[in-house]
């Protein structure tokens, strides 16, 4: 019978044991408002093995892990995906310091790039039509630039290529084919890592797209707090085939992730694995059939569409044609109906679907959607208060499809991530060289990377973006830094 983490931690609860050791709040449920939690949060204690040499009760979850998700090995992450990402392409850099990876990628892999002094490679995704969302990124564009480099390197001799990074799904719920993809990587002899932290519900059930780990991915990280019931900061990495070296894996495993992992947040991914083991199929069965009941509630409306494309556990919700904008939605849903959503884009907003969701959130959700539907179509002359950003912040006047970013690059991210820097008003900034990230947060997508050069497109896509009150890191005050010019 199985005898996960939790249950351990909640037995020795109950024993006697007086804690001369760490942490400091001495499992005393007085010591303060999360005292109760606090009876279960230990260190690497005598029985509750080590995280960075699991030989026991660690070893037994994790391949419990790997036994869900079919991966020869799987590694608890509690520094979140990002841990998992930057060990991942860590690893990948012993084969090489070129790096192809989708230009979508969350910027934890541009870190890993940075961090490594890995020269960047892009693919760009294709576009969804009809809607402002990056599509799938197509094997063919993978071994057009594998060609590439393979071609140069017979020229120059230079270094190969550590590996290929997607993200699928992306956040936004578009979702490539990895099973062609790896295949491909693989006749090459490289290796592919999947971001596929937003589908960490993915091979549970027969509508959803099957696990990249199935699929043959190298390296694969699930963001389990994203989309099954597990705490914030949770994550899985799995490996597999001869491509991924276990030990230097490992390694990285040890330098990224925190040497004093939380036992609560372990005991959440021991949770969630074993939940989505015995209950994963039932209640995604039940949250499709919610799903398809709000999409068929959903053709009554004129003006808000539900972008079809997408896998089952995400909506995408654009406001591609009318007069507003995505971050005009998500404030109007927020302030006026207490519905928070995952994020706002240019022409959309975003909600991420569980299997924990219920009936009452989608009926909340339809019931506030038709109704600003239907102001959209009767009241849009004589607009509320809460409308009249529309003057400045119209879809007409702004520039906010990041998806036709092209910008060119001057130098290696490592190069001038690190080089002397100064800033610049945002109006100057064209024709410059990043020194720095310039993204939305969420999703974490770099508008402009380290080493990329501003355009007149970026620059004011940038603008308008600030303008209309999205959350743009990377910039301050309508200053941005620029690599400096001796």
């Amino acid at each position: 019978m199985r005898k996960g983490l939790y249950e351990s931690l909640e037995e020795y609860s109950k024993e006697d044991f007086y804690p001369f050791h760490m942490p400091g709040h001495k499992r005393n449920p007085e010591s303060g408002p999360l005292g109760q939690m606090y009876r279960l949060d230990i260190t690497e204690i005598d029985g509750f093995d080590n995280l960075h040499q699991p030989e026991t009760i660690i070893k037994a979850a994790q391949e419990r892990g790997a036994r869900l998700y079919h991966s020869e090995d799987t590694y608890f992450l509690v520094n979140g995906s990002t841990a998992g990402i930057l060990s991942a392409v860590s690893a990948a850099a012993g084969w090489g310091k070129k790096l192809i990876i989708a230009r979508n990628c969350h910027k934890a892999v541009y870190h890993a790039a940075f961090l490594n002094h890995m020269e960047l490679y892009y693919v760009y995704p294709q576009k969804v039509d009809g809607y402002e969302i990056a599509g799938a990124v197509l094997a063919e564009d993978i071994e057009h630039t594998i060609k590439e480099i393979l071609d140069r390197e017979d020229e120059e001799g230079a270094g190969g290529i550590a590996g290929v990074v997607i993200t699928s799904p992306t956040y936004d719920g578009v979702v490539s084919d990895v099973k062609k993809i790896s295949e491909m990587v693989h006749s090459y002899g490289i290796l592919l890592i999947v971001d596929q932290a937003h589908g960490a519900h993915f091979g549970f059930h027969p509508a959803y797209p099957e696990n990249a780990v199935k699929e043959g991915a190298d390296l694969v990280i699930h963001s389990l707090h994203k989309t099954l019931p597990a705490p914030t900061q949770t994550a899985l990495l799995h490996r597999n085939g001869k491509l991924a070296d276990r030990d230097l894996l490992e390694k990285y495993l040890r330098i990224y992730q925190s040497s004093s992992p939380s036992y609560l947040l372990m005991a959440g991914i021991d949770e969630a694995v074993a939940i989505a083991q015995k209950e994963g199929a039932r209640r995604l069965e039940e949250l499709l059939s919610f799903r398809s009941w709000f999409l068929k509630e959903m053709q009554e409306c004129r003006w808000i569409r539900i972008c079809p494309f997408t896998e089952p556990g995400k909506l995408v919700i654009s406001v591609d044609k009318c007069l507003i904008t995505g971050q005009m939605l998500y404030d109007i849903l927020r302030q006026r109906y207490h519905l928070q959503m995952e994020m706002a884009s240019g022409s959309y907003v975003l909600a991420v679907l569980s299997m924990m969701d219920q009936k009452e959130g989608f009926e909340r959700l339809l019931r506030a959607l038709r109704e600003i539907d239907r102001e959209i179509q009767h009241k849009f002359a004589n607009a509320a208060p809460d409308w009249k950003k529309k003057d400045r912040c119209t879809r007409r006047e702004l520039s906010l499809d990041s998806t036709k970013l092209r910008l060119e690059t001057k130098l290696n991210i490592w190069e001038a991530y690190t080089a002397s820097w100064e800033e610049l008003e945002l109006t100057q900034a064209a024709g410059r060289i990043s020194a720095g990230f310039i993204n939305l947060y969420p999703p974490g997508i770099p508008l402009a990377a380290p080493g990329e050069v501003f355009n007149e497109q970026v620059v004011r896509m940038i603008s308008d973006y600030t303008d209309c009150g999205y959350p743009v890191q990377g910039i301050y005050e309508k200053r941005v830094k620029a690599v400096k010019i001796f």
